[in-house]
């Protein structure tokens, strides 16, 4: 949930949901819509048994002919595929009508607006499932059944599928940050927010991405930013470059006294052994493996068994 939690106060922003349908639905009808019209919907939708996904957006959106739809926003951030995100998605889209009818938000003539649903996905796995409902339904092709079958597809945007993002897209940039491997790979990404975003974003979606950087991003990747409220992305590269060089002097104190342990541990086998030696000859094969994976306790309580032990048995008991 934490993906989701992040996320919800970046698509909040309508200028980020713009550039999402603008870069990533490839569908001729987005050109036509009016996103200057974009209006947040905000819709409580919840049916018994099923999560309540608060953190899902919708928006209403006018074409340039003044008709509207509705964008209906899934964020999915499973490990894993759901298989029966097809059925979720028509449950959802049902709710959301029935909203509709309730605040009397229909068309001119009555009828009800269409809704687009886009379920935006970040997980390990490549999403490979349905996105169709027909796809769950066991019906040969010819039966006439199909006409009384619920029909819905939905979007989707994997971002998997966009390690690169896109040229002139935030969302991309997004899209880059959650695809990187390591600090190294993210570094580079923030420079670049720093250096081509800064003035091309309101201030307030910069700072809910700066926050989401903070907050998700970078304890993703194993370091934890200082809690400052911060609203330059080139402070946020000053900081993830701090903290990344705390970070790996951290590492190396932690491998160096790592290291001395070690050798003081190798040392006090190589003579516990030598006494071993002298006091009952060459070591079998059972008591040197015992010796290579001592611990420095193991090692200090042989050590003290030598001193009346009449056999090796006895000093490893």
């Amino acid at each position: 949930m934490q993906h989701n939690s992040g996320y919800h106060p970046l698509f909040s922003h309508p200028e980020l949901v713009e550039d999402l349908f603008k870069s990533f639905v490839t569908e001729p009808w987005v050109a036509q819509l009016d996103f200057t019209t974009l209006q947040r919907v905000n819709a409580k939708l919840h049916a018994e048994g099923l999560e309540r996904r608060d953190g899902d957006l919708i928006y209403r959106v006018l074409y340039r002919d003044g008709s509207e739809v509705y964008l209906y926003l899934l964020l999915e951030f499973q490990s894993q595929p759901d298989p029966w995100m097809a059925i979720r998605a028509l449950v959802y889209v049902g709710l959301l009508y029935q909203h509709l009818i309730r605040e009397n938000r229909l068309t001119p003539n009555g009828k009800l607006p269409p809704v687009f649903p886009l379920v935006l996905y970040n997980g390990d796995t490549r999403w490979n499932v349905a996105q169709e409902i027909k796809d769950l339904i066991a019906l040969p092709s010819n039966t006439p059944l199909w006409l009384y079958q619920p029909t819905l597809r939905y979007y989707l945007v994997d971002e998997s599928r966009y390690p690169e993002g896109k040229a002139g897209s935030l969302v991309g940039v997004l899209f880059q940050i959650e695809n990187c491997k390591n600090l190294d790979e993210l570094r580079p990404i923030v420079k670049h927010l720093a250096e081509h975003w800064q003035k091309q974003i309101p201030a307030s979606l910069r700072r809910a991405f700066i926050s989401w950087i903070r907050r998700v991003v970078a304890p993703g990747k194993g370091v934890e930013l200082e809690p400052q409220d911060i609203e330059d992305f080139a402070e946020v590269q000053i900081m993830l470059a701090t903290r990344i060089k705390q970070w790996e002097q951290e590492i190396r104190k932690q491998e160096f006294e790592k290291g001395i342990e070690k050798g003081i541990l190798t040392g006090e086998a190589k003579l516990l052994h030598r006494q071993l030696q002298m006091r009952f000859g060459a070591l079998p094969p059972w008591a040197e493996e015992k010796l290579t994976h001592a611990t420095s306790a193991q090692i200090e309580q042989w050590g003290t068994k030598i001193l009346s032990a009449v056999s090796l048995d006895e000093v490893f008991a």
